[in-house]
């Protein structure tokens, strides 16, 4: 794709769901969600151009990297799939569902539609740099002891449970923000610019806005996104920014079911 890679990573059989990660995230953290919805659910999970095993998109925009995307997935065979995005995935998803045939969207702590300070943002690049600086060091305390875990995927992820996230993928988690950080300063820009209204405007599928009780940006951004796209909203009780990790089985059964309704209907 225009000498672009683009990972991917499939699990189950069935009707087909995309899921798009979050800014310095990767599908990774997607993986045992994706397992279990695997049971009755064909799952596509896809490295955002920059993150993960896919390849820098360099200047990087939403319509493009959602092409990219998209072609990859369409030559999996898959058509009109239900799109899940968590937070900056949540832009991507709409983007995505404004561009194509969608079944259903699913956004999921969302980012996009508030005023995006980017000065706010610039503030904590440089916390970025210095996990990827550090990686190694970081890595073993930060996954495993309770004061940098705390910091970590409490202050900076947004994480108010961290009980469900076990070692390894607390790694896992770490190694795929360093990896992503020199694209951080690249993709804010366009985030600031996007207009996210508008593209809202071009989509007509069914929409679920969810997010945590204690994860600010989705109360920044889910009940006006919701409202935007006249769509359902669930806000999950004592969770943060990573309901897929934080509460695994309420957001699986929410997601899986506003799937296989949206499918069906």
């Amino acid at each position: 794709m225009d000498g672009l890679r683009v990972n991917v990573a499939e699990w189950g059989a069935g009707d087909p769901v995309v899921l798009l990660h979050g800014l310095t995230g990767s599908l990774d953290y997607w993986a045992p969600f994706a397992e279990r919805l695997g049971r009755s659910h064909r799952v596509i999970a896809v490295d955002v151009p920059g993150h993960g095993d896919s390849d820098v998109l360099d200047p990087f925009s939403f319509t493009e990297a959602v092409r990219l995307m998209g072609d990859a997935v369409d030559q999996m065979g898959v058509d009109r799939p239900a799109v899940v995005g968590h937070s900056f995935g949540a832009p991507l998803a709409v983007t995505w569902a404004a561009e194509r045939h969608v079944s259903a969207m699913v956004l999921a702590s969302p980012v996009g539609i508030a005023p995006f300070s980017l000065r706010r943002a610039r503030f904590i690049m440089p916390f970025h740099r210095a996990i990827a600086a550090t990686e190694r060091l970081w890595e073993r305390p930060a996954a495993s002891r309770r004061l940098p875990r705390k910091l970590v995927f409490g202050w900076f992820v947004g994480m108010s449970r961290t009980e469900g996230l076990d070692v390894s993928a607390a790694r896992r988690l770490l190694r795929g923000a360093a990896k992503a950080a020199p694209i951080v300063p690249g993709v804010l820009p366009a985030l600031q610019s996007l207009d996210l209204p508008g593209l809202i405007e071009r989509v007509d599928a069914r929409s679920l806005v969810i997010w945590g009780e204690h994860d600010r940006s989705g109360w920044e951004n889910g009940p006006a996104l919701a409202e935007a796209l006249a769509g359902e909203e669930l806000v999950l009780p004592g969770v943060g920014h990573m309901p897929m990790i934080e509460a695994p089985y309420s957001f699986g059964v929410a997601v899986a079911e506003f799937v296989s309704a949206s499918v069906a209907a």
